[in-house]
């Protein structure tokens, strides 16, 4: 807050996540498709936070936030596996420019349980075949369980918009995230 008029470029970053949730930076695009050229739009697994811009119509049909979420934190990262799987994309368009003030302390409280539920309905939801890994990367994200709320209406919305599996999402979107996988050993019967 010393100096908000500094304004930093950070070099075309693509987004992701983790198996815990959490959504990373995975580097400049040029190091995952050597073929992209400055200023081309580029295809990321996920979005880092709430700076997006969409159809009012996409956004309305794609289900909007989820309302059993609350305040912040995993809302971004349900957003992208929906977008994806559910027939939408994300990109990121290198000559926009978004400027984001990071303060040296938050004016608010951030009630970190909230984001704990948030993570967990998106698992539940949108990952649910691949809980075991969730579980053996973070084992106390499940014990949110009790306060996740009714998850039949983002359910529903999956099945109703006939969403792609996270299988289809790992092998066309997001490759790196199964690659990752493998360093978790779980009793699941395949990693494909």
């Amino acid at each position: 807050e010393d100096d908000t008029n500094v304004y930093s470029y950070w070099q075309n970053p693509w987004g992701g996540f983790s198996w815990d949730t959490s959504f990373t930076w995975g580097g400049t695009i040029g190091s995952r498709n050597h073929s992209w050229r400055s200023p081309d739009p580029f295809p990321t697994p996920a979005l880092s936070g709430g700076i997006l811009a969409l159809t009012r119509e996409w956004w309305e049909e794609s289900g909007q936030y989820d309302s059993g979420m609350g305040e912040w934190g995993g809302e971004n990262v349900e957003m992208s596996l929906r977008m994806w799987r559910c027939g939408g994309s994300i990109e990121i368009v290198p000559c926009s420019r978004i400027g984001h003030m990071f303060r040296k302390a938050r004016p608010y409280s951030f009630h970190g349980e909230v984001a704990r539920v948030n993570e967990l309905r998106l698992a539940l939801v949108w990952m649910p075949e691949y809980l075991p890994v969730i579980a053996k990367t973070d084992s106390t994200l499940f014990h949110y369980v009790a306060q996740s709320g009714d998850l039949s209406e983002r359910v529903a919305l999956r099945d109703r918009l006939q969403c792609k599996s996270m299988d289809w999402y790992m092998d066309n979107i997001y490759p790196e995230l199964r690659e990752d996988m493998k360093q978790y050993k779980t009793d699941m019967k395949e990693y494909s």
